[in-house]
């Protein structure tokens, strides 16, 4: 197997900041009066099920039952993560679950002292501030008083980005032990697999499946897209890049995802840029290129 460049990884997370900035909205297109714990587990199961036919070609469906308990713990963390996204979409806009989305990082950074200790994370925690201080100015700008998020909405998603904080880290630390050698492929399909099982046991117990007999095809087609793109492929680019760079950094291109939705505004929408948006701007470039450079010795890993 070839080995991922560190160039070729942070090429590929811009491609993952841009899937994630328009995952938030496509989420909130589909419907709220389905099940969103039915929901995520059909974005997940679609997600695996994309990737099973390059599995049974290469023989990435064999693995050890270390290994079946390792995606099992990322996948329910997959799964908390998502099913937050989707039940706080409910209460509050696409533009405050995206403000507090730019806590994850920080919180990556934390995970990330304890899990794989002596990666220079402390080099890192100024620039992502830097950024994540640009990201909030470039978020914040957008909301009123009619769109402050309930306190419940605040506590699900938060809970959901302390789950993702910790999936880049664990996803390391599995992939030097009970994982080692799993290409981002195979690493994808089993996580999302277990993350949709687990989401499925869950709507058995409280009665959400019977939702799904409100799904529309306007909502199949966008939960196709939140598969395809938002979740299949962004996942995919990430495992790409752990192990390259060093976790609290890769998860920290969300910061440039809030930049593309400012650019997308002032660009497509012709929208006049504020001053408060241009120093956001200015800071997450600034962040963003500091911890790019502060992850240059990161190890690789085989792609």
């Amino acid at each position: 197997m070839k080995h991922t460049s560190f160039a070729s990884a942070n090429a590929g997370m811009l491609l993952w900041a841009v899937l994630v900035a328009a995952s938030f909205f496509a989420a909130a297109e589909v419907s709220q009066s389905i099940d969103p714990i039915l929901l995520t587990g059909l974005r997940l199961l679609f997600s695996a099920l994309a990737f099973l036919p390059m599995l049974l070609l290469n023989g990435g469906t064999t693995i050890t039952a270390k290994g079946l308990v390792s995606h099992a713990w990322l996948g329910l963390l997959l799964a908390v993560y998502f099913g937050s996204l989707f039940e706080a979409l409910r209460y509050t806009s696409a533009v405050n679950t995206g403000t507090l989305f730019t806590l994850v990082p920080l919180m990556t950074l934390f995970f990330e002292a304890f899990l794989t200790p002596g990666n220079r994370s402390k080099s890192r925690l100024l620039p992502m501030l830097i950024a994540a201080a640009g990201a909030l100015l470039l978020i914040l700008k957008g909301t009123g008083p009619g769109e402050v998020p309930s306190l419940y909405a605040v506590t699900v998603f938060g809970v959901g980005c302390l789950a993702m904080a910790l999936y880049s880290p664990l996803s390391q630390r599995f992939k030097a032990h009970s994982l080692k050698g799993r290409g981002p492929v195979v690493m994808t399909f089993w996580n999302m697999l277990f993350g949709s099982l687990f989401l499925f046991a869950f709507c058995l117990v409280n009665g959400g499946w019977r939702s799904g007999a409100l799904l529309s095809a306007h909502d199949l087609f966008w939960l196709v897209y939140l598969a395809l793109f938002a979740t299949l492929a962004t996942f995919w680019l990430l495992h790409r890049a752990i192990g390259v760079i060093a976790p609290s950094t890769v998860i920290s291109y969300v910061y440039l995802s809030t930049l593309f939705i400012t650019l997308f505004h002032w660009f497509w929408l012709s929208q006049q840029p504020l001053m408060l948006e241009l120093v956001g701007a200015l800071l997450v470039a600034i962040g963003m290129l500091a911890l790019v450079i502060s992850s240059r010795r990161a190890l690789p890993v085989t792609a």
